[in-house]
């Protein structure tokens, strides 16, 4: 991902212009305009409201990133404005076509039912739906950040489709 990215580049220009006994003047200052430049592009990111919805979804980073990085709180919280509104007036009403389940989860579902252990039918130990109770974003954003590469987004994101239909 970009932002990450930049985040490491500009810490590495900002080292290097403040390292005085290892670098030279015309380094240093090649290297200021240079983080100048870098960061002309890296503030064109805020203004991009479908980068900042992609940083947050991303399973990788979410909002767990920005406060890694200690961005702002004010900043982390108009991102999270952003994608809440966006998804409320875009995609949370949206209708979704459910595939049918799988032969598996099926298979999965008549073991439950047919075990002779009468502990595994008590709805006092099942486990709770915390997603029932939330929308799919706050569900989603609850949930860890994945140890995922970060290429993979998209691959994590088809193989999660039925958890979050409308994300």
């Amino acid at each position: 991902m970009v932002i990450p990215a930049m985040d490491y580049i500009d810490e590495v220009f900002m080292t290097g212009m403040l390292d005085e006994g290892r670098f030279d003047p015309s380094i240093r200052a090649a290297v200021g305009l240079a983080k100048k430049t870098l960061n002309k592009y890296y503030s064109l990111t805020d203004m991009s409201k479908l980068y900042c919805i992609a940083m947050v979804l991303h399973p990788h980073h979410k909002l767990e990133y920005f406060r890694h990085v200690k961005w702002e709180v004010d900043w982390i919280k108009t991102m999270s404005d952003l994608v809440r509104n966006t998804y409320e007036t875009s995609y949370a009403t949206c209708e979704v076509h459910e595939s049918p389940p799988s032969a598996s989860a099926s298979e999965v579902s008549e073991n439950k039912d047919c075990s002779t252990n009468i502990f595994d039918r008590l709805l006092s130990l099942s486990k709770v739906d915390c997603a029932g109770m939330m929308d799919e974003l706050n569900s989603y954003l609850a949930t860890s950040v994945e140890d995922i590469n970060v290429g993979d987004a998209i691959q994590w994101w088809s193989e999660c489709q039925s958890m979050y239909p409308h994300l």
